[in-house]
């Protein structure tokens, strides 16, 4: 009988198991599934993506539309034709409307963008589908951003990223530290900016996970945002690195293989690499001729022109301009059309047309001024007096550099301005009472019966699994109790926004028998709330409270003195992680290693 019964328990454990598999890899597809890189970059791309049903058709639409724009167009156009008779569930309905919003950032219409964005975040507030609120709100700030509205872009940035942090919505997460990092790139707050982006890319492959997809951003997206921030802080040959990352990324094609061309097109003239921006010059006219959408091929002849004027090729960059400037005016962006013939103006310097250059430049001097463009305008400035200073017409040099500096003055003002509405903008989003904030009922109604078979399944392996096996307790208790005090330190510091460091020491040289007379020793060095664990075998852990960067290299010195006491063929390498906003124990333990291995590289070498 007991051998019989034994026989049933394991085929029911079997049976168990395989029910929950199949459960899991059910409610995993939809976050997991995705088409080829073939079928996106396929000719007849819209075709066959009619033929899929309407949630398909949506990841479809997500993963073409910073690619291939006006493809992604006609679809949502064909699923807004479809919903008139065949209604959407409201969820589709959603992401659709919020495809569309971004979609349109493509083509430049910004304020129908804004006006999208704030329909469809009203529109999940009433459904109650608070989790894709944050997603409009990007869109919108994106918007904005492109507007030059910084006080309503940083707004709707840190709302979103508040909500989205408050939701767990890894992919909106992405999206607002992108924005965020723009800003700040544009604010010269270079640090936060990386800081930002790299956050993004250490949950990145998790956001892809995400059981109900929304709107994730290309990788290559933020790769080439890494590379604009290096180029601005004027380290070219990182640029260059994470531009050429950005490049062969997967989810570079389309619009973005022109787009990253020229990206290194950019850095390679910099870097003097003539061949190099050749190279990328060619390759960056052979995706332009793909373009069919007319806004596209306005922006693509722009940049072009630069290129060209710099590699010698006049004629082509004034038939280049000229046309992007006529775009442009029809698409009515005065800011676009004013840079364009600095351009423009550039080429007839080079071409000798001297009154025609100096016309173009007069002429967007003033149009700079008068929209307040104060950056464009020390830079016009800047043209004009180099020209005469060229041509020896000092007096006259001198007179535009004196504007040139006046228009410095006002730019730095702009930005101190810039800098002072993202602290009200964070101001403003901290201070924001939480308490209007409800669950969102329809999202937790949705998944009720998946959830309550899951709890029911769990439930019945948890029976069998207590009659097979007795219950023993196990070392975990104090692993977890370890987890939860370091948890709560880094939790209480981004609380009362103060300073906290960790530090990771390597012990893989001491013997086991010395370890309890180090941490004596290292107690000894330690402040009262300092709290030291034991990680593994080889590490240890010790969490600094109040302390910066800097303080926690003066503990290292400290912490190395009495290492030295076991000497090593190997200097022990103790690496230092400072704790940001977003940061959880396990990406702050990534900032260590990184730390830790970046010291070690010098000691190989020797």
């Amino acid at each position: 009988m007991t051998r019989s019964r034994n026989t049933s328990e394991n085929k029911l454990s079997l049976i168990f198991g395989f029910v929950l598999g199949l459960l899991i890899v059910s409610l995993a597809s939809p976050a997991t599934a995705q088409v080829t890189q073939s079928f996106l970059t396929a000719e007849d791309v819209v075709i066959n993506t009619q033929q899929l049903s309407v949630n398909e058709q949506l990841d479809v639409i997500h993963d073409i539309n910073t690619q291939r724009s006006e493809q992604a167009k006609i679809l949502i156009e064909g699923l807004e034709q479809q919903s008139v008779e065949q209604p959407l569930s409201d969820v589709q309905t959603l992401r659709l409307r919020l495809l569309r919003c971004f979609n349109l950032l493509e083509f430049g219409h910004f304020e129908q963008a804004i006006t999208l964005s704030t329909q469809g975040e009203q529109t999940a507030r009433e459904l109650k589908y608070d989790v894709a609120r944050p997603y409009f709100m990007q869109c919108g700030a994106t918007a904005y951003q492109s507007l030059g509205n910084t006080l309503q872009e940083q707004l709707l940035t840190e709302e979103s990223l508040r909500l989205a942090k408050r939701y767990s919505e890894k992919q909106a997460i992405i999206g607002s530290l992108y924005v965020r990092s723009r800003q700040n790139t544009n604010l010269e707050n270079y640090n936060q900016s990386i800081e930002d982006l790299r956050i993004a890319l250490d949950i990145y492959d998790q956001a892809k996970q995400q059981f109900q997809p929304w709107y994730l951003l290309p990788k290559s997206y933020l790769q080439a945002e890494i590379s604009n921030v290096f180029f601005s802080m004027g380290d070219f040959e990182e640029a260059l690195h994470f531009a050429e990352i950005a490049a062969t990324d997967p989810s570079t094609f389309g619009k973005l293989n022109f787009a990253f061309s020229i990206n290194l097109a950019r850095i390679n003239i910099v870097l003097k690499n003539s061949k190099d921006v050749l190279f990328y010059l060619e390759k960056a006219e052979a995706e332009h001729n793909k373009n069919t959408a007319e806004r596209d091929f306005a922006v693509g002849n722009a940049l072009l022109a630069i290129i060209n004027l710099y590699v010698g090729n006049h004629d082509i960059a004034q038939q280049q301009a000229l046309q992007s400037i006529e775009l442009f005016n029809k698409y009515q962006e005065p800011i676009y059309v004013m840079r364009i013939k600095r351009t423009l103006a550039q080429v007839y310097i080079a071409q000798q047309k001297d009154n025609q250059a100096l016309t173009l430049l007069n002429e967007i001097i003033a149009q700079a001024a008068e929209l307040k463009q104060y950056s464009d305008l020390e830079e016009f400035n800047q043209i004009v007096s180099e020209y005469y200073a060229d041509k020896q017409q000092f007096e006259s040099a001198y007179h535009y550099q004196i504007q040139r500096y006046n228009a410095a003055k006002q730019a730095n003002n702009k930005l101190n301005n810039a800098h002072f509405m993202q602290y009200k903008a964070r101001l403003s989003t901290q201070n924001e009472p939480s308490v209007n904030e409800k669950p969102t009922t329809n999202n937790i109604n949705q998944s009720l019966s998946i959830a309550a078979l899951i709890i029911l399944l769990l439930s019945v392996g948890l029976v069998l699994f207590l009659r097979r096996k007795p219950l023993y307790a196990n070392d975990e208790s104090k692993e977890q109790s370890q987890s939860q005090i370091i948890n709560a330190m880094l939790n209480n510091a981004k609380q009362g926004h103060y300073q906290l460091s960790l530090l990771l020491i390597n012990i893989n040289h001491i013997r086991q028998v010395d370890v309890p007379n180090l941490l004596q020793q290292l107690q000894l060095t330690l402040r009262e709330q300092d709290q030291l664990f034991r990680h593994n075998l080889d590490e240890l852990i010790i969490i600094l409270p109040h302390t910066s960067a800097i303080g926690a290299t003066r503990v290292v010195h400290q912490i190395e003195t009495v290492l030295n006491q076991w000497p090593s063929d190997m200097k022990s390498s103790i690496g230092v992680a400072s704790l940001q906003q977003l940061d959880t124990f396990e990406g702050l333990m990534k900032k260590a290693v990184l730390n830790q291995l970046s010291k070690m590289k010098p000691q190989e070498n020797q």
